[in-house]
């Protein structure tokens, strides 16, 4: 299939001028990144047909972002910046080598930029609570504290801890940061009355454009991860970093980014209670 996907939402207000907008956006901001090795089996959480080229290597990815409409003036700071968190793999197609970003985990500290992000584009986006020790510095400089080369990064959700970052941006060996070329992601809608004809489980690619970074601050990290109710992340256990690097980066999101690759079928549609045989509630008004 290659078409574009088309999706909209119940308005948050009394006219879609306040549900989200598909319009393109413009990314700024810095981002660390930290590879490690699991000893958990990556795959089990990545569906086919996407291939994962070493099941227990993954990266994390902390983002200090801005978001900005590429054809007017910036929103108001809060509708604006904000942090992001990502557990994420490298997956390919069978008949695409083409190694791209497939997002196991992802949290935010806005709400503002999950709605369409997650709904129409399925990326598995969660509120959290996420504090950042570092500050913005340019010119390829890491901080204007010349006495500290320390970046730190605690990720709570609803008082439980997610993950604990330490890293020191001085001295690193310089490990290769995992290549962008786009990114994986699966959108599944389960169909309200459990019809399996209205379940929707398709593949995606999301396709950025004009992406930069600037030259890495390489460095070493220590990662741990903790759990919540409604989170799977103990299942990574211990992991082994294996490289740690910072830098500046920008990226455009286009209005309509993204394009179905494959249904899924076989994805599970739902987990709780089955949908009646008999669909006693399909097509009736209360």
């Amino acid at each position: 299939m290659d078409e574009h996907l088309i999706g909209a939402a119940q308005p948050f207000g009394t006219t879609k001028a306040t549900s989200y907008q598909m319009v393109t956006h413009r990314y700024t901001g810095r981002v660390l990144y930290v590879m490690f090795r699991t000893q958990t089996d990556l795959r089990r959480w990545v569906p086919a047909p996407l291939q994962v080229a070493d099941p227990h290597e993954a990266f994390v990815k902390v983002y200090q972002l801005k978001r900005r409409p590429i054809d007017r003036d910036p929103d108001p700071p809060a509708f604006s910046g904000y942090h992001e968190v990502c557990v994420t793999v490298l997956a390919t197609l069978p008949d695409d080598p083409t190694p791209r970003h497939y997002n196991l985990f992802m949290w935010l500290d806005r709400d503002w930029p999950i709605y369409k992000y997650r709904e129409v584009f399925g990326w598995p986006k969660k509120l959290a609570q996420i504090d950042i020790s570092s500050t913005f510095a340019g010119d390829g400089r890491y901080d204007y504290d010349d006495g500290t080369q320390a970046y730190g990064a605690d990720l709570h959700r609803h008082g439980f801890r997610l993950m604990t970052l330490r890293a020191q941006l001085a001295g690193g060996p310089e490990a290769p940061t995992p290549p962008f070329a786009g990114f994986y992601t699966v959108r599944h809608l389960v169909s309200p009355d459990g019809d399996p004809d209205g379940h929707v489980s398709e593949l995606l690619t999301i396709q950025p454009t004009d992406g930069w970074t600037t030259p890495p601050v390489f460095g070493t990290a220590e990662l741990s991860f903790g759990t919540a109710p409604d989170e799977e992340l103990d299942a990574l256990g211990d992991v082994e970093v294996t490289g740690c690097a910072l830098m500046d980066t920008g990226w455009v999101l286009p209005a309509w980014p993204a394009r179905r690759v494959a249904s899924l079928p076989e994805l599970a549609p739902q987990v709780g209670e089955p949908a009646p045989a008999d669909g006693p509630t399909r097509g009736r008004q209360p």
